[in-house]
């Protein structure tokens, strides 16, 4: 009995035993003859867990994917915006020296050495055609001091190709050349003469007495006195003391004959006083001295001052930089008139990075450069030719006290 009870109890040890050790509360077949549920885990897990990990897998794959062309478009769709980065510079006094062109060449007058650098600032454009702008390149430009986001139809409209914008650069570097030689003609003196050539009377002009290809010689308000016409300046301060509306009678030369011919003056452009004459007119002088620019892949025409000054640094005798390396921007027209130039931030950092410790800016530019000038540098105004001259020689002396800075306008 003793012996029949311990077997019992060691059997019934046995088949508790596995239960307790798996922590699984098996029932006994024994105990029923209908299908028992074990509670351990179904047979159909293990496709379950290959499902859910297959699905994984296919959502990882298809983020990646998606990631993936984000970043493509990222960095290959082209979006509408220009972006304004800093240029290269050029001295224009390089005579080849340290680069394989000449900038500047002179002919038909002596020409004298020069010293330190006059360097033209420009400024690079991305977004243009041919020169796409990405999201990637927008948003690294945010996070840039350097770079100016614009929209694009004010650098390059959409309607233009890249070979009419290319063609539109050169055309305005073209222009500002022949006026920066004419210029510094006129400011050194080597000009005998001047020019005035009607080459377009404009729409809002009515009179039909002067005509294309006429040469200015005198004018005369109704009422006032002949004046002999002998630049361009004179003649604009001139009319700046005549009335909108006035008569005047102009002594022009027509091939080989002297003509008047009458009109009427028109509204001057807006903040300015006098009037217009209401022709459009080309500058040309009578000189002896040719000058050519080497620079053949820079378009605009933002360099027309700086030309203008290397000019007249080779054509007088001294060297007008006193070794200095100054940088400048500004366009330039015939009578030496300096005017506004886009990207100004740029091209102000551009001179920095090359070294240049001195920059001649537009007077006009000066709103846009106060807070923005690099540490070291020097940016000071100018609205002329010669206040650029002048300029140039207070920096080379060392004393630039007397001279007018972007800051203090």
């Amino acid at each position: 009995m003793s012996h029949d009870e311990r077997v019992t109890h060691v059997d019934q040890h046995d088949a508790a035993g596995p239960a307790d050790s798996t922590g699984l509360d098996r029932p006994l077949p024994s105990q029923s003859d209908q299908p028992v549920r074990s509670e351990e885990p179904d047979i159909e897990l293990p496709d379950q867990g290959r499902r859910r990990r297959r699905l994984r897998r296919v959502l990882a794959a298809g983020t990646f994917i998606l990631v993936v062309a984000v970043a493509i478009a990222a960095f290959t769709v082209p979006i509408n915006v220009v972006i304004e980065a800093p240029g290269p510079t050029w001295n224009v006094l390089d005579n080849g020296s340290s680069s394989d062109q000449d900038v500047l060449k002179v002919k038909g007058t002596e020409t004298y050495p020069t010293e330190g650098a006059l360097r033209m600032t420009t400024v690079s454009v991305s977004g243009c055609p041919g020169y796409p702008v990405t999201t990637a390149d927008l948003i690294a430009a945010w996070f840039s001091s350097d770079r100016r986001i614009v929209d694009r139809n004010e650098v390059c409209p959409q309607d233009q190709t890249a070979e009419q914008v290319e063609e539109t650069g050169k055309a305005q570097m073209t222009a500002s050349q022949d006026s920066a030689v004419i210029a510094a003609l006129i400011e050194t003196g080597m000009a005998t003469a001047m020019r005035l050539t009607v080459t377009e009377v404009t729409e809002q002009q009515d009179s039909t007495e002067v005509q294309v290809d006429d040469v200015l010689e005198t004018i005369a308000p109704e009422g006032g006195e002949t004046t002999t016409i002998t630049s361009f300046s004179q003649l604009r301060e001139l009319m700046s003391t005549i009335a909108e509306g006035t008569r005047v009678t102009l002594g022009v030369r027509r091939g080989e004959q002297q003509v008047s011919a009458a009109l009427t003056t028109i509204a001057p452009q807006e903040g300015t006083s006098g009037s217009l004459l209401g022709l459009s007119l080309k500058i040309s002088v009578d000189s002896p001295v040719e000058a050519s620019f080497g620079l053949s892949d820079v378009g605009g025409p933002s360099a027309g001052m700086m030309f203008a000054l290397g000019l007249v640094d080779k054509i007088t005798p001294g060297a007008l930089t006193g070794s200095k390396d100054i940088a400048g921007t500004g366009t330039i027209n015939m009578d030496g008139q300096v005017g506004p130039i886009g990207g100004i931030q740029q091209k102000i950092a551009g001179a920095h990075g090359a070294g240049s410790k001195f920059f001649l800016a537009p007077a006009s530019n000066c709103d846009e450069v106060k807070g923005h000038e690099p540490e070291g540098m020097q940016v000071f105004a100018v609205s002329t030719l010669h206040e650029a001259v002048t300029a140039t020689e207070a920096i080379a002396s060392g004393n630039t006290s007397g001279l007018t800075t972007c800051s203090a306008r």
